[in-house]
């Protein structure tokens, strides 16, 4: 497949057939998501791959009873789309529990120099230091979905949501200094989603000449 077909074909598949993924194949994804550029080389990824449908159904579970005792604190009536979009991978045969680790800064004397200069806390320290940890998985993760859609999958990226983060983590046996920043589902599509609106080339390139 060409490349500027994968870039123009990929989509955010949200329903899944229940045909499982070969290990050749997650493992080619891994091996994309390994290529991926980070800072200092210090690759912050990890990646755990869910095929059991129990593990996957007990992770639904906690999501949706994390979430209800959290909007039941804040709302009396909790409505569906609160907790969908979370659940997509619910169905899908594979999905990548992405983990990250900080990126240590605080090793960095010239940033801690500039840090107590500029008077940075909390995230503002990210903001600075350019958030090194998350750039290096957020390419590894667009190359695990470019890799599933050259393989014939569809994949979707999805945030952890944060009223079920830790118990998440705690169900998966995710360690400091590890934590979970992303699911990835990935399956045969079954659906074919109408590829959605993208801002024009005009619209988001400035040339500084």
């Amino acid at each position: 497949m060409d490349f500027k077909d994968v870039i123009e074909g990929r989509r955010s598949i949200r329903r899944f057939k229940p045909d499982p993924v070969p290990k050749t194949h997650i493992e080619n994804m891994v091996h994309a998501a390994s290529r991926a550029p980070s800072g200092g080389n210090f690759q912050p990824w990890h990646f755990l791959a869910i095929t059991s449908h129990e593990k996957r159904d007990e992770m639904a579970r906690i999501i949706y009873d994390e979430g209800c005792r959290f909007f039941k604190s804040i709302q009396k009536e909790i409505a569906p789309r609160v907790f969908l979009p979370s659940l997509i991978f619910s169905k899908a045969p594979l999905t990548f529990a992405v983990l990250i680790k900080p990126f240590p800064l605080e090793k960095d004397e010239c940033f801690l120099t500039f840090q107590e200069k500029k008077g940075l806390q909390g995230r503002f320290i990210d903001w600075y230091g350019g958030f090194v940890n998350v750039q290096g998985v957020a390419a590894a993760i667009q190359n695990i979905l470019l890799t599933a859609y050259e393989l014939g999958y569809g994949s979707c990226w999805l945030r952890i949501p944060y009223y079920a983060k830790d118990r998440l983590e705690e169900f998966l046996g995710v360690e400091k200094p590890w934590g979970l920043l992303a699911l990835v589902p990935v399956g045969v599509a079954d659906h074919d989603p109408t590829p959605p609106l993208r801002k024009q080339v005009e619209d988001i390139l400035t040339y500084i000449e």
